[in-house]
């Protein structure tokens, strides 16, 4: 089962949580939580099992820290995966669009929607909002007269 195999990659981890998740519930197989600096590995891992990168982004859960949410699944067997990162606000996470080139604009739309910089991605650079945009509309502190223009 594709799901054991997972485990056995993300092992060697050390990871905050590799747990199985109820599919019926939930929507996926396996639960993971990492730090963000272990997303690399975790991505190589799960690129290594024959996952794809199905989706990225960002929670606002409080004033010090987002949770980057992935979603990770298979063609060939019905395995869904997520993943779980606790980012306290300021820091970048690394990027992934070495390892899963679609991560490129997913990327980009957290950071357009979010704020966050992602460490060595190629091109940081908006994706849904004019380039001048002074806001992130995700934000929390966002209020419905904040959207700018930046001049």
């Amino acid at each position: 089962m594709l799901t054991d195999t997972i485990q056995k990659a993300l092992a060697p981890l050390n990871l905050a949580k590799v747990a199985p998740g109820d599919y019926a519930k939930t929507g996926y197989h396996l639960e993971v939580a990492a730090a963000p600096a272990q997303l690399p590995a975790l991505a190589q891992a799960m690129l290594n099992t024959g996952c794809f990168l199905e989706s990225l982004t960002a929670v606002d859960v409080s004033p010090e820290a987002f949770t980057l949410v992935y979603h990770f699944a298979n063609f060939k067997e019905l395995c869904r995966t997520v993943v779980h990162a606790s980012l306290p606000k300021g820091t970048e996470p690394p990027t992934l669009s070495q390892i899963y080139p679609g991560a490129d604009w997913y990327e980009r739309e957290v950071y357009d929607l979010f704020g966050i910089r992602f460490a060595g991605h190629p091109n940081l650079t908006r994706i849904l909002l004019p380039e001048d945009a002074d806001f992130h509309p995700l934000l929390k502190e966002f209020g419905a007269g904040d959207a700018g223009t930046g001049d």
